[in-house]
């Protein structure tokens, strides 16, 4: 039985090598240097030597199983597909590291499915407030709300439940009651994931629980119910069930939200003077990003929901993340100047609390 996985394992990286020395031949370039680049492993220079150590620290690191031999043959032919990719990311984004993390045995498609699904660029409530054109030429040079305590730690939206819509309207509303009351309370996810249901007036885009929805649609019904409970007291499951919200035990509401115009000047001004924003992007790099200033080619999707805390000295964004403290930089991680408006419609909001 071990030699037979042996040789299954030997014959798959002889195919890969092959695969490989095409590819690189037509790319004009190195696998070698590319896994010792990108995520060197203690020396290792043979790469299908390193490749499968460094996947065997993978899965330990992550606690990753598999329930087959023939699983774990494929999930490693992903995870090397993903380093030939993060290698190609860092090509093209120099100014961030790429390698190996936790999504690195899921495919494109997969991680999208299962972290990415965000409905974005919905038609708009015709209540929802265009915030005023704020002067900007008095900005702090750096700012970031995490140094006033008005931020809650990174949390995780958990496996195949894409409910980013809902953790950035949670983490707008705290920082939003922080400003309003002084004091900072983790709030409820899960009450959204089970209560808000709003769709757009087309019908077009509803908040689905773990299967998607919308931040500008979860301020709509905070703003109906009155507001939202603690996390202690309506814990966050991962999963959609039946909403079990009482109006007794509300600690936090919102009296107005608003939309930025698609000018990334106005968001730094909007951040500074109200609070934290929930904004949109296109997380498709965040697959291999490990790490530094996150600057991908501007593309004009929208995919993933993430809440803004601040800005550095040459205006990248400090960005809070959904994916827990093991993903980028403790859970967050930073985004070039001029990659918040490169869609149509970008829908940048905050609320105001009470």
């Amino acid at each position: 039985m071990v030699a037979s996985s042996l040789f299954s394992l030997l014959f798959l990286l002889l195919i890969i090598s092959l695969f490989s020395t095409a590819l690189t031949s037509m790319h004009g370039l190195n696998d070698h240097s590319l896994i010792q680049q990108v995520v060197s492993y203690d020396g290792h220079d043979d790469l299908l030597t390193s490749a499968y150590h460094q996947f065997s620290a993978f899965k330990e690191k992550y606690n990753k199983t598999y329930l087959t031999q023939e699983e774990d043959d494929y999930r490693f032919g992903v995870f090397m597909s993903n380093l030939r990719q993060a290698r190609r990311n860092q090509i093209l984004d120099p100014t961030a590291i790429h390698g190996v993390t936790k999504f690195s045995d899921l495919t494109p498609s997969e991680f999208r499915s299962q972290y990415l699904r965000f409905d974005g660029q919905t038609q708009l409530p015709k209540h929802l407030k265009t915030a005023p054109i704020l002067p900007t030429n008095n900005l702090p040079p750096t700012f970031d709300w995490r140094d006033d305590g008005a931020v809650t730690g990174v949390k995780f939206q958990g496996y195949e439940c894409n409910a980013c819509w809902a953790f950035i309207s949670i983490a707008t509303l705290e920082t939003a009651h922080f400003v309003a009351n002084g004091q900072l309370v983790d709030m409820s996810e899960q009450q959204l994931l089970d209560c808000s249901d709003e769709c757009t007036y087309d019908k077009r885009i509803c908040n689905r629980g773990c299967q998607g929805g919308n931040h500008v649609l979860a301020y709509r019904y905070m703003l109906n119910v009155g507001g939202v409970e603690a996390t202690k007291d309506y814990p966050y499951t991962g999963i959609d069930g039946s909403c079990k919200f009482d109006k007794n035990k509300i600690v936090a509401s919102i009296y107005e939200f608003n939309d930025i115009i698609a000018d990334e000047d106005q968001y730094a001004a909007n951040l500074v003077e109200y609070g934290t924003i929930a904004v949109e992007v296109n997380g498709d790099a965040l697959q291999t990003y490990t790490g530094g200033i996150l600057c991908p080619p501007c593309v004009d999707t929208y995919n993933h929901g993430v809440t803004l805390v601040g800005y550095g000295s040459d205006r990248h964004w400090i960005i809070k993340n959904s994916f827990g403290t093991n993903f980028g930089e403790n859970g967050y991680y930073r985004l070039c100047k001029g990659r918040l408006t490169c869609g149509k419609n970008p829908v940048a909001a905050f609320p105001l609390s009470a």
